[in-house]
């Protein structure tokens, strides 16, 4: 195994690819999806919480657009740059996190930076595979991703632990640990890549073609034109909004609902632990649903799950309960996401799924920022289980609208 790892250059390059998935979703893992446990044991309100989850999401969508145009019309970097520049900002601001104290504006700082940058880098880390291809080396990315689930069950289980039994800290200072790695392997893969001695015609921009479109999104006329062409997927990205809402509401503030029913930090990295592993199955086995269901039924079915989760959720007077209950995120959000991409591909010609893609993209990010400004406010106000009602309501509403516009979307 160690002589076929050192003679196959495509081997190594995936194995580093996978590598750095998994550190990326570790990443993740300690400074989002443990944002709430860390900032609540600051002192932090929810209200305080969700502002800061709400303004990171805004910039991180802004920024992640300018980068990616910068990147596009630039001959002097590429993705991997990009990456490199990005882990090193978020190394020096973890540095700073690890050395805060209680609550104050280095916490929320620091918090906002590192929650902004891990964000950003998600799309750029996906164009990474591509880049990749273009020195003629065949890539896997379906195990790669998988795997990055992998590693975030394994980080939520030692992160929520070690916040319970040593200190908060142990979020950022884990994720200054694997960040400081996720560098190294980008400068491993730049190496590798140098060493071919080839050079792509062209790097590959994930956003290039949203970027040859991009005024045209922005254009007044040019979005009615399209909503007028699209109606019904215009009312399923209505109700996208609507399920997607309780699916923020849960991550954002999962801690919070754990301490409502009696558990812990160490719970609390347990849930999100048997989130990331149920999400395996989908992941891998997704191809194949797709040709057995098609995408305009696996959204269906997934939005449905949505709300059973939700719902579940919402009802669970223990951990366990809880456990339960995150047990469908492998038929909701596992399913969502690449059903998602594949389901505007089928509905829409080329040019046009770019921008079909870039209003689910927008249609995620406005509940994004709606349920964790909306969530922390009625934490604070009704408490938890009313919250969860609340977005349970909504959710279901969401998935009726989004089933009645899958239903009316016609094939291309």
């Amino acid at each position: 195994m160690i002589y076929k790892i050192k003679e196959s250059l495509e081997l190594r390059l995936n194995l580093s690819y996978i590598a750095i998935q998994g550190l990326y979703w570790m990443i993740v893992c300690c400074t989002i999806s443990l944002g709430s446990a860390y900032l609540s044991n600051r002192g932090y309100s929810t209200v305080g919480i969700g502002a800061l989850f709400a303004i990171a999401y805004l910039i991180a969508s802004i920024l992640q657009q300018l980068i990616s145009i910068e990147t596009d019309k630039s001959s002097r970097f590429n993705v991997l740059d990009v990456l490199a520049v990005l882990g090193a900002v978020l190394a020096i601001d973890l540095l700073f996190a690890v050395n805060t104290d209680v609550k104050g504006f280095g916490t929320g700082f620091t918090f906002l930076i590192a929650a902004m940058i891990a964000t950003i880098m998600q799309p750029f880390l996906n164009a990474l595979n591509f880049h990749i291809e273009k020195y003629d080396i065949k890539m896997n990315y379906g195990v790669a991703r998988a795997s990055g689930s992998f590693f975030f069950f394994i980080m939520s289980l030692l992160a929520g632990n070690l916040m319970k039994s040593i200190s908060e800290k142990a979020a950022p200072a884990l994720g200054l640990i694997v960040t400081i790695l996720f560098i190294a392997n980008v400068f491993w893969i730049f190496k590798e890549l140098k060493s071919t001695g080839k050079e792509p015609a062209k790097d590959y921009d994930p956003f290039q073609t949203a970027n040859d479109s991009s005024f045209d999104i922005l254009d007044s006329d040019s979005i009615k034109l399209f909503i007028e062409k699209y109606k019904m997927f215009f009312i399923f990205l209505i109700g996208l909004m609507g399920f997607y809402f309780g699916h923020v509401l849960i991550n954002n503030f999962l801690y919070q609902i754990t301490v409502n029913v009696g558990g812990d930090e160490a719970d609390t990295g347990g849930l999100l632990a048997m989130q990331a592993i149920v999400e395996l199955p989908a992941m891998i086995f997704f191809t194949w649903l797709k040709d057995r269901f098609g995408s305009k039924l696996l959204l269906s079915f997934s939005a449905v799950f949505y709300f059973v989760k939700i719902f579940a959720t919402t009802i669970a007077t223990s951990v366990g309960m809880l456990y339960f209950s995150m047990i469908f995120q492998a038929l909701a959000f596992a399913v969502f996401i690449p059903a998602s991409v594949h389901f505007v591909d089928e509905i829409m010609s080329e040019k046009d799924a770019v921008k079909g893609q870039s209003f689910v993209t927008v249609a995620m990010t406005l509940s994004n920022l709606l349920s964790s400004l909306l969530g922390g406010i009625l934490i604070r106000l009704v408490g938890v289980t009313a919250s969860l009602w609340f977005g349970t309501i909504v959710t279901l509403c969401g998935v009726v609208v989004s089933i009645y516009g899958l239903v009316k979307i016609k094939q291309k």
